[in-house]
C-alpha cells in the first residue's frame, strides 16, 4: 500500500529556490525473495545469502527538487507571500501526516495485532496432557473457515499452555481480502506468552508446490525439498540451511508430518524454531513455533510437547 501526498511548488527566497513537498508512507506488509531454486516458493525460500532480507517498514521521506522551467520571475516574489506559502505547506504537511497515520497503522507489527484476551485455560476445554488446553476452531473463526477454504466440519487442532493468550491476526495476513481462494499463504490464528514463546498456524494453497490436486505431503516432496519453501515464516526472514538442526517424518492417524528445529539468530520472530508441516485436501498447513532465548531456557520442553500435539483434522 502506498499513499502519496504532491503539494504544489513553493517559491523561496527570490523566486531561485522551489520545494516540491513529497510525503509517501509505504506499507511493506510481506516479503520474500529467492536465490536459489526455480520453484516458486510458498511462504519464502532456503537460502544462503545472510543479510539480503529486510523487514517490513513504513517509510516516510521529503525530497527537494527544482524546477526552473516553473519559476515565476523575481519581480512577482515577495517575501512576505513566500512565507505566507510556507506556512500554508506546513500545515498541508501536518493534514497529510495525519492523513496517513489514519491510514496505516503504524503500532500495529506486520505478523499481528497485541490485543489483551483472557488466559485460554479459562475458556478452552482441557487437553489431555497437564497444564495444556485444546484449541479447536469453530466454523466462523477464521476467513478461510467461514469461505469453506478450510474444512469446517472437521479443522485443525492443537493444544495450547494453559496462560497463553490469542493474539488478533491482522487482517492483511488472514486472507480475508482474498478468499475463498487465496493465490498467496495467509494467518489462521496466532497464540503466544511473553515469558514462554508464540505459535501461528500457517496455511498455503498445494497448487504453489504440485499440480497434483489433494496430494498427500509425500508425493509434493521430500522433507528437504519441502523445507526449501517455508523458510521466511519459519524465521520471519529467510533461513540458512546450515541453521536447520533436525529434520524428521513421523506419522499420526495415518497422515505423514514433517518435522523441523532451526535456530537462526537472525530470526526476526526468535532464534529458536519449531515447525511441523502437512497436507490435507488442497492445502499445506504448517504449525510453526518461535522463541527467543530467554523464553527456550524456560520453555523448551513445554514447546517441544505443543508442537506434537497439532494435528490437520480435529
Amino acid at each position: 500500500v502506498q499513499i502519496t501526498f504532491i503539494f504544489p511548488d513553493i517559491a523561496l527566497s527570490r523566486g531561485k529556490r522551489f520545494v516540491r513537498g513529497i510525503m509517501s508512507a509505504s506499507l511493506l506488509t510481506h516479503q520474500s525473495s529467492v536465490c536459489i531454486g526455480a520453484r516458486r516458493p510458498v511462504f519464502g525460500s532456503l537460502r544462503s545469502c545472510r543479510g539480503s532480507a529486510r523487514p517490513p517498514a513504513v517509510r516516510c521521506q521529503a525530497e527537494g527538487q527544482q524546477s526552473a522551467d516553473r519559476a515565476p520571475s523575481p519581480d512577482t516574489v515577495k517575501a512576505p507571500a513566500a512565507a505566507a506559502a510556507l506556512g500554508r505547506r506546513s500545515a498541508m504537511l501536518g493534514m497529510a501526516a495525519a492523513a496517513v497515520a489514519t491510514a496505516v497503522d503504524f503500532s500495529a507489527p506486520a505478523e499481528g495485532v497485541a490485543k489483551e484476551t483472557a488466559q485460554v485455560g479459562t475458556y478452552l476445554p482441557k487437553a489431555d496432557i497437564d497444564g495444556f488446553n485444546l484449541f479447536v476452531p469453530d466454523r466462523s473463526k477464521t476467513p478461510a473457515l467461514r469461505a469453506g477454504t478450510v474444512d469446517r466440519d472437521n479443522p485443525y487442532r492443537f493444544s495450547v499452555p494453559s496462560t497463553w493468550r490469542e493474539i488478533q491476526v491482522a487482517n492483511i495476513q488472514s486472507g480475508n481480502y482474498c478468499q475463498p481462494r487465496c493465490a498467496e499463504p495467509w494467518t489462521e490464528v496466532i497464540f503466544q506468552d511473553p515469558a514462554e514463546g508464540r505459535v501461528q498456524v500457517l496455511v498455503s494453497p498445494l497448487q504453489r508446490l504440485t499440480n497434483q490436486a489433494q496430494a498427500p505431503i509425500e508425493d509434493v516432496g521430500t522433507p528437504e525439498g519441502i523445507l526449501g519453501s517455508l523458510g521466511s515464516y519459519i524465521t520471519g526472514t529467510y533461513l540458512d540451511e546450515e541453521d536447520v538442526k533436525s529434520i524428521e517424518k513421523k506419522s499420526f492417524d495415518g497422515r505423514t508430518y514433517y518435522l523441523y528445529e532451526a535456530n537462526a539468530n537472525y530470526g526476526t520472530l526468535g532464534p529458536h524454531t519449531l515447525t511441523m508441516v502437512t497436507t490435507k485436501g488442497d492445502l499445506l498447513l504448517a504449525f510453526a513455533i518461535a522463541a527467543n532465548d530467554k523464553q527456550w531456557a524456560k520453555s523448551e520442553k513445554k514447546l517441544r510437547t505443543m508442537l506434537e500435539t497439532f494435528r490437520a483434522s480435529a
